[in-house]
């Protein structure tokens, strides 16, 4: 009889999640895996190799970063069982770390990697030896042409060679790209049983639930995007729990080339890139104990965040009307200083945001009177184009929101505004520490009277 009524209860969560795309329904976080990335002799990943380098291993400082993670989420979130994929030296393969994070059944994924980076070779005089030449002449003997090799010495220097340590630092969060959704949905799609179906008000699960028949690949794709949003989520909180350390957060990339943990996970996952195991400073601090410390409680915070928000969404008490709305999180953690006013002639306004200047993989996020406009959004030559409706007598403003500084800093953006009646250019220029906004001034004209 169940599995009769198993499809029209799937249309019907399926509806609902794509009828509500922008809201979380109320499932509670149970499990959380925390994988140390890499391990073992094979895979020992990023090393340090610059000169005077402490010659860390990135498997011994994501393995520590990740035992002390795990630690304060059991402190912090005693009803929440989290699981480590491994907790000595070994080696597992990615798939294999995918594999076991879908038979814990975990809620959330979090990946602790270390940034390795390429490295320039530098030289440098450290003495010098002699050296034999040969100056080479010629002389006639009995009308043919004889080499004449006349030895004599040289001074020359001696150099060494060495690697230059990196200049870039900092903690960056990673998420799968939208174009590696079919990895998700093979990995939603193979371990469809006891999936739980999430609904308005409660957890449905289903057993033998087949999620290649029509409704089911409906429901895992919904299912690939809303763990899309809620990774980023997830890892926006990341990034501003580090941002409040005074470290500096490289905010929230979609690597081009996939991460496999990521893609074959069947939850929202995250990889946090530490620091810089190459870059002198970074590599004391995440092998030291304060600074593993500093990020497992940074990532805790994060996660309670997340999991407040995933959960607390569907209650009604407290929720405010739409004059009182909330400021967002991620607006509410910098201040915006740089503001362009621009008067317009007409309510009705129309903006393409292109990345400004060189193309180098800026991400942002635009909000229009705390409203989410679109959300860790690339900047490239082609233009991202929306239209917003101004409210007469009333500050109506744009921010821009810096979800990376791309690989020229700082994260720039070129606005073309339409009004119907003229066209404006406006350029915005934020970083991981400020927004910036464009502030519309928009009075509605009183039609002249008639003579």
């Amino acid at each position: 009889m169940l599995k009769n009524k198993v499809p029209v209860l799937i249309l019907i969560a399926a509806l609902h999640l794509l009828m509500l795309p922008n809201t979380f329904s109320q499932k509670k976080i149970k499990t959380i895996v925390v994988d140390a990335g890499h391990g073992g002799s094979r895979d020992p990943g990023a090393t340090g190799q610059y000169e005077h380098s402490l010659r860390s291993k990135e498997k011994d400082i994501t393995l520590a970063i990740s035992l002390k993670l795990v630690e304060e989420l059991k402190k912090q979130l005693p009803d929440v069982s989290v699981k480590p994929t491994r907790t000595t030296d070994i080696y597992q393969d990615p798939r294999e770390k995918a594999r076991l994070a879908n038979e814990f059944k975990g809620d959330l994924f979090l990946c602790i990697h270390a940034d390795g980076g390429p490295l320039k070779t530098g030289k440098r005089q450290i003495g010098t030896k002699e050296e034999t030449r040969y100056k080479i002449t010629y002389k006639k003997v009995k009308k043919k042409k004889v080499k004449i090799s006349t030895p004599y010495k040289v001074t020359v220097p001696v150099y060494e060679y060495f690697k230059l340590p990196l200049t870039r630092s900092g903690t960056s969060v990673w998420i799968f790209a939208p174009h590696k959704t079919s990895d998700k949905l093979k990995a939603i799609m193979e371990g469809g049983e006891d999936f739980e179906i999430e609904t308005d008000n409660a957890d449905s699960t289903f057993n033998d639930f087949d999620f290649n028949s029509p409704e089911g690949r409906t429901l895992a794709q919904i299912y690939a995007k809303r763990f899309q949003e809620r990774s980023d989520l997830l890892a926006k909180y990341v990034n501003n729990e580090v941002e409040k350390t005074g470290r500096a957060a490289l905010g929230v990339n979609q690597r081009q080339v996939g991460i496999r943990v990521l893609q074959s996970t069947n939850m929202p996952a995250i990889l946090i890139e530490t620091g810089f195991i190459n870059n002198p400073e970074d590599e004391r601090y995440i092998n030291s104990e304060k600074g593993q410390q500093e990020l497992a409680e940074a990532i805790t915070a994060a996660v309670i965040r997340y999991k407040e928000q995933v959960e607390g969404t569907n209650k009604t008490s407290d929720t405010k009307p739409a004059e009182e709305k909330a400021t967002p999180a991620e607006l509410e953690s910098r201040p915006t200083k740089d503001t362009k006013i621009l008067q317009v002639k007409s309510d009705k306004v129309k903006i393409e945001i292109y990345d400004d200047g060189e193309i180098d993989n800026d991400i942002v996020s635009v909000y229009f009177n705390k409203d989410l406009v679109t959300g860790n959004r690339a900047l490239t030559a082609k233009p991202y184009s929306f239209t917003i409706d101004l409210v007469p007598g009333k500050t109506n403003e744009l921010v821009l929101y810096a979800d990376n500084m791309g690989s020229i800093p700082p994260n720039t953006a070129l606005m073309i505004i339409t009004d119907g009646v003229s066209r404006y250019e406006v350029r915005l220029s934020a970083d991981l520490k400020n927004n910036a906004s464009i502030r519309f001034e928009f009075k509605s004209q009183k039609p002249k009277p008639k003579p």
